[in-house]
């Protein structure tokens, strides 16, 4: 009766988090764990306690990809290993431990940034344009999305944005969630003018270096283009978050003339 009744506790279980799967995905992303990581840890926290084998299969890994990452979570505090008739089990931690991982990963990010600091000098000594030619990168990924968020929106920008996909994607406004809600950017947004519009004007301080203005009704778009210095950034948000980095003057000129014809034809907001 009692192997019943887990069964039946653990199909619920798994019904409650498959429905809600995206935004809890999404989460853990954000705390700090990646795709793999979010499954294996999903898989294993529903059946509380398994072997390598059993989670793999009920996260849709192999067998050998699921250790890995049965290891890195080990690692972060998440699950840890009982033996079981000399056979290795793996048990998730109670859920709060998430929130241990991600202080302790403040923690750590913010005694690294000093050092980072210092070491900029020899690491921009490493890098070398290419004359003429256009320098592009792709990162996947929301801690890649964020990175570039976090680096572009310090600097003097221009930039076209539909505040609904990062509300989708951040479940929230990603300035405020980087920099907080006295944040002061540098720039200028053009708007897609929709119900998102509004909570982002609400919560992004405008002032004398940073204004905001709506384009005309009916100019739709879920993606994101800033244009920082001589580069140009594209955020993609359909399937995996993605931004693809273009660094070249006169593509960057090219889109600055763009922008600033638009930005003729938008509406105040201020």
């Amino acid at each position: 009766m009692s192997k019943i009744l887990d069964k039946i506790c653990y199909t619920n279980f798994m019904h409650d988090i498959q429905s809600s799967r995206p935004a809890v995905r999404n989460l853990l992303m954000r705390a700090g764990l990646d795709d793999r990581e979010v499954e294996v840890y999903l898989a294993l926290l529903a059946m509380k306690s398994a072997r390598a084998t059993d989670i793999a299969k009920a996260a849709k890994q192999t067998r050998t990809h699921t250790y890995v990452i049965l290891r890195d979570l080990a690692s972060k505090g998440l699950v840890s290993e009982i033996e079981r008739g000399k056979v290795i089990h793996f048990v998730a931690e109670p859920p709060e431990r998430i929130i241990s991982f991600v202080k302790n990963r403040e923690e750590e990010l913010e005694s690294l940034q000093d050092l980072l600091q210092g070491a900029m000098p020899f690491l921009k000594g490493l890098t070398h344009p290419l004359e003429g030619k256009p320098r592009v990168k792709v990162l996947h990924g929301l801690s890649g999305v964020r990175s570039v968020y976090r680096d572009v929106l310090t600097r003097e920008y221009v930039a076209f944005y539909n505040p609904q996909a990062n509300w989708d994607i951040f479940d929230g406004n990603i300035v405020t969630m980087l920099f907080g809600k006295h944040v002061k950017l540098r720039g200028k947004d053009l708007l897609v003018n929709n119900e998102w519009t509004e909570k982002y004007i609400a919560t992004t301080p405008q002032h004398e270096e940073y204004e905001i203005r709506l384009l005309p009704d009916g100019v739709d778009f879920l993606s994101d283009v800033i244009v920082f210095e001589d580069s140009i950034a594209l955020f993609t948000f359909a399937d995996e978050p993605t931004v693809i980095s273009i660094e070249n003057l006169e593509l960057a000129k090219s889109f600055r003339a763009w922008h600033a014809m638009m930005w003729q034809m938008a509406s105040p907001t201020r």
